[in-house]
């Protein structure tokens, strides 16, 4: 991309071809966001209809996590040769395919297993649709163009509370019996919708350079999959992502189940909850867009780990009165940083035809993070300190991901290769 001219808008000076990027990969993890929060909404009425004690509950989203992790990164691998767009359209297929099958899930053994080979989908979604948008976004833009991607997160997490919520209403005031079941079956449309876009999305011009390289042959591939020159960068890149993956998952996925047992809300009553958690990641997302071409990286993800900080414990520990600004504060920060995280990898390894695998690596392995928390936080719940001292662990997390950051160089204005 030529350098930008002050005297026209940014938006006017992006090709056709980044604003089909951002589409497909927005949407597509949008449409994963709302499959992922619909277990997190759904938790409270799937665990009397099915028996689910706390650790089961945790267990349930380590299931998720797990085929997430191993999803992202295969199908990352798998995108540095079927290419980036054709690779995420795959992704949605299976996520939107097995969400549907959900609906009609007979037992806990079958919720699982449908779960698992959903989230093999949702892991590739990110890592295929991360690379398109950091590959087909300039190095001035790209930090604007990944957070607009991971605007999906937070959208689709939108999108699911409004859909319980009519769903809720139309079913008797909660989510029993049918409720539920016609939720996750609306969580196959997305393969549908994706299909039109995708035939109008470019492949990434940097594969397409590439593509040539990654017909060298497996041996030769498999030699350079992760660089040694890159590999320091990307041990540190995989700690900063696991704990704020163990950040995110304790935090959003135990947050309806912390507003039921701890806070005794009903599910409509605690819907403006977390609606504020949601409308805070949103918010998250547009500051850290906003602000990280312009100062860098590094310096926006310490500003948001220190309100993290902040407002995850008055989210804990704080009283009731604050609670739901300690909850959009939260949503905030511990939503928004991810808003840099797919720039950040990218940027990490600017030269590599092994991008999309370790980038998947790196984000999905380091999802890890959430395999570990929600069982950890489960297994402290049922303990004396409840889910509140589940949580105080998230605030560990973050404290040990700003360490981390501060050994990783900044990768503002990079171009990729």
């Amino acid at each position: 991309m030529p350098e930008l001219s002050a005297s026209v808008p940014w938006y006017r000076q992006l090709p056709r071809a980044a604003w089909w990027a951002l589409l497909m990969a927005g949407l597509g993890w949008m449409f994963e966001s709302y499959d992922s929060f619909m277990l997190a909404l759904t938790l409270p009425t799937l665990s009397p209809e099915f028996g689910l004690s706390r650790p089961q509950i945790g267990a349930l989203i380590s299931i998720t996590a797990a085929g997430q992790i191993i999803g992202g990164i295969t199908f990352g691998y798998v995108s540095d040769r079927l290419g980036r767009v054709r690779t995420a359209f795959l992704c949605i297929c299976i996520y939107s395919v097995f969400s549907g099958l959900i609906a009609f899930a007979p037992s806990a053994q079958w919720l699982a297993g449908l779960r698992f080979c959903g989230a093999l989908g949702m892991g590739g979604t990110w890592t295929a649709g991360a690379a398109l948008v950091a590959e087909t976004w300039g190095p001035q833009l790209r930090g604007r163009g990944g957070a607009y991607m991971q605007m999906g997160l937070p959208l689709g997490a939108l999108l699911a509370i409004a859909a319980s919520a009519i769903v809720g209403a139309l079913n008797g005031g909660n989510l029993e019996h049918l409720g539920w079941r016609a939720l996750y079956l609306i969580g196959a449309l997305p393969a549908v919708i994706l299909f039109f876009v995708m035939r109008r999305t470019p492949e990434s011009p940097v594969w397409l350079a590439r593509r040539g390289a990654a017909r060298g042959g497996p041996a030769r591939m498999t030699a350079r999959l992760v660089p040694r020159e890159h590999l320091r960068n990307a041990v540190f890149a995989f700690a900063f992502v696991f704990f704020l993956q163990y950040v995110f998952w304790g935090v959003f996925n135990w947050t309806p189940t912390f507003l039921a047992t701890v806070k005794h809300y009903t599910f409509l009553s605690s819907l403006p909850f977390v609606l504020s958690l949601q409308t805070g990641a949103l918010t998250g997302f547009l500051v850290f867009g906003g602000f990280v071409d312009r100062l860098g990286r590094k310096p926006m993800f310490v500003s948001y780990i220190l309100v993290g900080i902040a407002a995850v414990s008055g989210y804990a520990f704080g009283p009731a009165a604050t609670l739901i600004v300690a909850i959009f504060f939260s949503g905030f920060a511990v939503n928004g940083i991810f808003a840099g995280m797919g720039p950040f990898i990218a940027e990490l390894i600017p030269d590599t035809p092994s991008r999309g695998f370790i980038m998947g690596l790196i984000y999905n392995g380091g999802r890890s993070g959430g395999f570990i928390a929600p069982s950890v936080i489960g297994l402290l719940a049922s303990g004396s300190g409840g889910i509140t001292a589940g949580l105080g662990t998230t605030i560990v997390a973050f404290v040990l991901a700003l360490l981390v950051i501060l050994c990783i160089p900044e990768t503002k204005g990079r171009i990729l290769r």
